[in-house]
């Protein structure tokens, strides 16, 4: 009887570190193009507050090694694209966990580079199974959160969409801030001369 439960316990702890490794393994895929939309509520100057910047960056994601990277540029200020020529690179790195995303970059300028960082958590509703033999992971599509930048201290929520085709999901909320919305349904690729110069956020 005393074997027979000795058994028992060394399996049951088998079987709990290999449920715990899956686990940390079993992580959603962040691979592809994403679209990354700001609000400032807060900052240390007034003309940032209420403020909408939108970043198309594209994120590579090894399941095996870490961290994760990325290289974009901000596309949209106010909802409105940026000519080609005003866009400004970023560069992010970053970590992920089960229900975690972290990812700090830095936003070149006209004046001068800034660093950000973004906190995101995916939603159990809009996690996609799909399979990874011998694992399943959670591919995710939407990422919600919040973004903290050094220039002017701003910070507010922020949400990342991964893009099909270079196309929103559809279905999908419009990103609000303010009393203004995103009327878009996918970046823009083309340039808007009339655009207003980006902000130096």
């Amino acid at each position: 009887m005393m074997d027979f439960i000795k058994y028992i316990s060394v399996a049951f702890t088998a079987l709990s570190l290999a449920f715990t490794g899956w686990l940390q393994y079993e992580k959603f895929r962040l691979d592809g193009e994403w679209h990354i939309d700001t609000c400032t509520e807060e900052a240390d100057f007034t003309r940032y507050e209420g403020l909408h910047l939108a970043w198309r960056v594209f994120l590579s994601d090894d399941p095996l090694s870490a961290p994760v990277v990325g290289d974009g540029e901000k596309i949209q200020e106010a909802f409105k694209p940026i000519p080609a020529t005003a866009r400004f690179p970023v560069r992010l790195v970053g970590t992920k966990e089960i229900n975690s995303v972290t990812l700090t970059g830095r936003f070149e300028g006209s004046r001068r580079a800034s660093t950000g960082r973004f906190e995101f958590a995916p939603s159990l509703s809009k996690r996609l199974c799909s399979g990874y033999i011998p694992f399943y992971q959670r591919n995710v599509d939407v990422l919600d959160g919040r973004f903290a930048f050094t220039a002017g201290n701003a910070r507010g929520p922020a949400r990342a969409v991964r893009l099909t085709d270079g196309k929103m999901p559809e279905g999908l909320a419009a990103f609000t801030c303010g009393d203004s919305a995103a009327t878009e349904t996918s970046p823009p690729e083309t340039d808007t001369p009339d655009a207003s110069p980006p902000a130096q956020l």
